[in-house]
């Protein structure tokens, strides 16, 4: 290989290197272009190859304090499970569902619903038919069947149940509908 074919060589990969740092220098100043709108008081913000990561993450956390909080919505609109299992609006079961750990029903279940050590919420948009056993049973959708609850169980407005009740302690809101045989529990009876 002669010297011109090393020069050229040498010529293409700076010329690699040079493209390949000009889209490194764009993208960087696209991120501060991103950022500085959000922070107002810096026009120019300078990036060391190794703080992008950074730099992405004091955006995330600068859309997440300009988003706006959700509208506080009464408890019977949004009934959630922390750390439990929820069965979608689109979903409709047919059979048992077993659960050991809290359950929201905002879909249909034609069968048994069994948590006996868990929390059992129905949502408005939810159903079961059959038999629900769980430690507390919230019901502000349609129930048709059994409810067994080992603590409480809770009808909110709209709830409309029909069947049968067992519960140690039980609650009915204003708008509830209830057709319902009702048997309190002592507390040594399980």
């Amino acid at each position: 290989m002669g010297g011109g074919d090393a020069l050229f060589i040498t010529g293409v990969v700076a010329l690699i290197l040079i493209m390949l740092d000009g889209k490194r220098r764009m993208r960087k100043r696209a991120v501060a272009n991103q950022v500085s709108p959000l922070h107002a008081s810096s026009q120019h913000q300078l990036v060391s190859p190794q703080e992008p990561a950074k730099l992405s993450h004091q955006v995330e956390e600068s859309a997440k304090a300009s988003l706006p909080s959700p509208p506080q919505v009464a408890n019977t609109q949004r009934l959630s499970a922390p750390d439990g299992s929820l069965i979608g609006e689109t979903l409709h079961i047919a059979g048992k569902v077993s659960a050991q750990e809290p359950l929201v029903i905002r879909g249909t279940i034609e069968g048994d619903v069994a948590a006996p050590e868990q929390p059992v919420t129905i949502t408005e948009s939810g159903g079961v038919s059959h038999r629900i056993e769980a430690r507390l049973i919230s019901v502000a959708g349609s129930v048709e069947g059994l409810l067994v609850a080992t603590d409480q169980a809770i009808l909110l407005p709209g709830a409309r149940v029909s069947g049968s009740i067992e519960a140690k302690r039980m609650k009915c809101a204003d708008g509830a509908w209830l057709t319902a045989k009702i048997r309190v529990m002592s507390p040594g009876h399980p």
